[in-house]
């Protein structure tokens, strides 16, 4: 089974090149917009990700191959059932702190890409996907609450505790973006004029 670039070196040329997303953001984007449109043409997404470029260069190039690979291994996930889908977020030996963060800017980025693909705030959805969405929406926040307050509170609590509570939401947020997938897409393919 493939796996995704490195989180950290993406983000580092993608940071280079100026780009609009990081890389966990960029993964939300792109599953927010698969949950949306179904198939999403990589280009597209890339444009989401990095912005408008004059003209290419190798950091460009090198940046679109590294892209192209978390498109593929999404697309591939979302639509196999033999694959677990997974979000791409920092690893589980990182700093509980990185990983809250890092959940709710993926957050972030699967409610830009719902928009971006199309959702709008008035669109008609399945309840289920309706109060998923609507839970992604406040998870997403948890990205700007990592602030000292919140810090604090994470010393104070106990360490297995926190452990525990991020990957039940983290979990939940990965069962429920395949759950708003599958009710979605039949959704969106009856609704597009080929």
């Amino acid at each position: 089974m493939q796996k995704f670039p490195d989180i950290p070196q993406l983000e580092d040329m993608l940071f280079n090149l100026d780009a609009a997303m990081g890389a966990t953001e960029s993964h939300g984007a792109l599953c927010g917009m698969l949950c949306a449109q179904g198939a999403t043409n990589a280009a597209q997404w890339m444009l989401h990700v990095l912005g408008e470029h004059e003209k290419s260069s190798p950091g460009l190039q090198a940046v679109g191959k590294e892209l192209m690979k978390v498109h593929q291994i999404s697309v591939e996930q979302m639509n196999n059932n033999e694959i677990n889908f997974e979000l791409m977020l920092p690893d589980d030996d990182d700093q509980l702190e990185d990983r809250v963060e890092g959940l709710g800017i993926w957050c972030q980025g699967f409610v830009y890409g719902l928009a971006a693909g199309g959702i709008k705030e008035d669109t008609v959805l399945p309840e289920n996907s309706k109060e998923l969405i609507k839970d992604i929406l406040e998870i997403s926040r948890a990205g700007y609450v990592a602030d000292d307050e919140a810090e604090q509170a994470v010393e104070e609590a106990g360490d297995d505790e926190d452990e525990v509570a991020f990957k039940e939401v983290s979990e939940y947020v990965r069962v429920g973006v395949l759950l708003v997938y599958e009710e979605l897409q039949p959704l969106q393919s009856s609704q597009t004029v080929h």
